[in-house]
Formats: structure tokens, C-alpha cells, sequence
């Protein structure tokens, strides 16, 4: 009669344990990496839609004062030597258009005015809206769809408003107060093509308290 044999059970080696530790630290450590890649790819998107909203209202400002400048030039060109608070524009260049202090802000005391967020019948240029303080929330009528208000301060290139001329009296110490530019880019004895500069400063306030400035110059 024979016995059956039973083996002896090996004592583990703790191999596979091991290996699988290494493995759920290769694959946590990959869904890590996935998450922040597409918590940055959101992010990027993000930026890029704040930036085509934030440029797209920017030209809508510029254009209407733009359109303002150019109707007011043709109706009634010597209301531009004065200031014209109702629309934003400045008849000279003294005041910084954005805060010193606050680079989100306008200056104190400066002419800004709300761009309307539509207008009718189309084609058309937004009308500007009252000026509000600057620490006070854009009107509703200004925020458009994608939640961005504009708006925008025009300044003459001239150091007081007296009308530009190219008259200078030497004997009185009195010079042109308007920086004019020679759109020729002919001499200055050869063109009397000398026009003023305007500068146009916007500024947009968007979604998730972004602000940004936009320059243009005219002339």
C-alpha cells in the first residue's frame, strides 16, 4: 500500500505584489498627467475665446467712434475744438486715459462713454451710451451676448482747444497747439496736407472680471 505524497507550500516571494505596485504607480501618474493636460487644454480655449470676444467688441467701439469722428468732421468740424462729453471725445491730449494707479480703470474726470450692444435697422454703428463712474458696472444695454461691455475715450492731439492752424506767430512766442501730421511725406515747404491726430483708447470689460485696453490713432 502506498502513501500519497503532498508537497510542501513555497513560501511567496512577493514578485507580483511588486510588479503590481509599480504598475497602479505608472497608471496613476498617467492619469494624472491626462487631467492636467486637459485642464490646460480647457484653459487655452478659454483664453482664446475671452481674446476673439474682447477683440471683436474692441472693433465695434473703435468703429463707432470712428463713424463719430467722421460725421462730426463732415456736419460740424469746429465742434471738434471743444470737448464733447455726450460722445466721448476730449479736445485735448493732457489726461492720461488710464489710471495711474489702477491699470483696470480709466482716469478720473476723463469723457468715457458706453458702446449700445446693438443698434437697427442693420447695417449700422452703435450709438454711445451715458458715461458712468468708473467704478460702476457697464449698463445692461451695453453687454452684448458673450457677456463684453465697451467702452471708449477720443482724444485730439492738441494741447488746449483753440482750432489747429498752421499759422505760427514766432513775434508772440505762440506756436500750433495741435500736433499735426503731414500725411504726404513730402516736405513741409512742398505739402500743406497737415492733418490732427485723434487717439482712440477702449477699454473692454468681459467675463470672469477681465479687462482690457485697445489703442488706435486716426487721422
Amino acid at each position: 500500500m502506498s502513501t500519497p505524497r503532498t508537497s510542501t507550500p513555497r513560501h511567496q516571494q512577493g514578485l507580483v505584489l511588486f510588479i503590481a505596485l509599480i504598475v497602479l504607480v505608472i497608471m496613476t501618474l498617467a492619469g494624472i498627467a491626462m487631467v492636467r493636460s486637459i485642464t490646460t487644454s480647457t484653459q487655452v480655449a478659454n483664453n482664446l475665446s475671452l481674446r476673439q470676444g474682447t477683440t471683436a467688441a474692441a472693433d465695434v467701439a473703435l468703429e463707432t467712434a470712428r463713424q463719430w469722428l467722421i460725421n462730426i468732421s463732415r456736419a460740424s468740424p469746429a465742434t471738434l475744438n471743444a470737448d464733447f462729453a455726450d460722445n466721448g471725445y476730449s479736445a485735448t491730449n493732457t489726461a492720461n486715459p488710464i489710471s495711474p494707479t489702477d491699470n483696470t480703470q480709466w482716469s478720473t474726470g476723463s469723457v468715457w462713454v458706453w458702446v449700445a450692444n446693438s443698434c437697427t435697422p442693420k447695417p449700422c454703428t452703435p450709438a454711445a451710451l451715458a458715461q458712468t463712474a468708473s467704478n460702476a458696472p457697464p449698463p445692461a444695454s451695453s453687454i452684448n451676448a458673450n457677456g463684453f461691455s465697451a467702452a471708449y475715450l477720443i482724444q485730439r492731439s492738441c494741447n488746449n482747444n483753440a482750432a489747429p492752424s498752421m499759422v505760427i506767430d514766432i513775434a508772440a512766442g505762440t506756436s500750433n497747439p495741435c500736433n499735426l501730421i503731414n500725411t504726404t511725406n513730402l516736405p513741409k515747404n512742398l505739402s500743406t496736407d497737415f492733418r490732427v491726430s485723434y487717439l482712440i483708447t477702449v477699454r473692454i470689460q468681459g467675463p470672469k472680471n477681465t479687462v482690457s485696453f485697445y489703442q488706435a490713432s486716426l487721422y
